[in-house]
């Protein structure tokens, strides 16, 4: 009852994202082909006549919580005025590894799709890559060039296989599976960024070789 009252209380747009963070909450836990329409209406106290005034059928819905899905992981990721490059990019993964191990099925594969998913999540996919290799460059001070990006495009390929790795039941702790991808980041880019051991990460390579 208290549901249903304060839905009614809701504008449109309101409304409308109400349905989205439930189906998106349904989708990630159980998987899209386990949720149904009237498993959405019901969690949000709506009727189902109300979700499809919003969303013609449950693909269009899924398409709309796949976009919303992607903005939030932009949105999570992105760097923080006055943070190093270091803080930035440990914050970015730490919010793709728990949107990642969070998610399943489709909604997974915006962030490693695999060769069959839907050509909206390919999309969807793509554009977040870009945004990212870009923000990358940046936070490195790397000149924008085919091999940088190359390069930087093929790290985050190797974070997406971490992230299916570390999240399926791997027992590495969360700061080994950071520091493993700043090491990688550093190797393939030349960036001084967490080349030492796990007791020196935050040793300089410069500063190790000088003192060698």
């Amino acid at each position: 009852m208290s549901n249903n009252s304060e839905v009614s209380r809701l504008s449109p747009d309101e409304r409308r994202e109400q349905i989205l963070r439930v189906a998106s909450a349904r989708f990630a836990e159980q998987g899209v082909d386990a949720v149904s329409v009237r498993d959405v209406a019901q969690e949000a106290g709506v009727t189902r006549a109300l979700v499809y005034h919003y969303f013609p059928g449950k693909d269009s819905l899924l398409d709309a919580v796949l976009r919303r899905e992607a903005e939030a992981v932009l949105a999570a990721t992105a760097p923080l005025p006055g943070r190093s490059a270091r803080e930035n990019l440990e914050r970015a993964l730490g919010a793709y590894l728990d949107h990642f191990s969070a998610s399943s099925g489709q909604l997974r594969d915006l962030y490693a799709p695999h060769a069959s998913a839907p050509a909206l999540v390919h999309e969807l996919a793509a554009a977040n890559h870009l945004v990212q290799v870009e923000r990358i460059l940046s936070y490195l001070d790397l000149a924008d060039t085919a091999l940088s990006r190359l390069a930087v495009g093929g790290w985050l390929g190797f974070v997406e296989e971490v992230a299916r790795e570390s999240g399926g039941g791997a027992t590495v702790p969360r700061e080994q599976v950071l520091l493993l991808c700043l090491r990688a980041l550093s190797v393939v880019t030349g960036a001084p960024l967490a080349l030492g051991t796990d007791e020196e990460d935050t040793t300089e390579p410069s500063t190790k070789e000088s003192s060698s």
